[in-house]
């Protein structure tokens, strides 16, 4: 088999045209390398349990009392905290924590006779599952009263 000698300006031809091809090639080449270099492990934060927040409000009289029902999703803190009592602020009420079975309240985890607008009045942990806020006369409401408050409570 015998070898042909191409001319000169043929060959530079042809390799002018091979040169973008060979370029093209490298690029490609230096782009997987980058994409391949040294990877680090993906890093994982814990998620901070959210905060939920029920309000509640209501009117009672002289030694009455009204229950709401919350649900804790996680274990976490739980806060009770009346943020308004009229008509007058600075009465204290029964405020307790108890549990809850889809249609009563029995309080008894935790209370106060002495809960005041503004201040905490309980806090605790709790495990998941259901349980209620009882509001009562503290025996400070005079018989004519009515008192209205408004309750909160945080918990995750």
């Amino acid at each position: 088999m015998a070898f042909v000698r191409m001319p000169s300006s043929i060959r530079f031809l042809i390799a002018r045209k091979r040169l973008p091809m060979l370029s093209a090639i490298f690029v490609s080449a230096a782009a997987v390398v980058a994409c391949h270099s040294a990877t680090t492990a993906p890093t994982t934060t814990a998620a901070a349990p959210s905060t939920l927040t029920d309000t509640f409000s209501g009117t009672i009289a002289q030694t009455a009392n009204m229950s709401f029902p919350f649900t804790v999703v996680t274990t976490g803190n739980v806060q009770v905290t009346l943020t308004d009592v009229e008509p007058l602020t600075t009465m204290a009420l029964g405020v307790a924590v108890g549990s809850w079975d889809g249609t009563t309240c029995t309080p008894g985890l935790a209370t106060t006779d002495h809960a005041k607008s503004g201040v905490p009045a309980l806090t605790g942990t709790a495990a998941a599952g259901s349980y209620c806020v009882q509001v009562s006369d503290a025996g400070n409401i005079p018989p004519t009263w009515t008192v209205s408050f408004t309750v909160q409570v945080t918990h995750s």
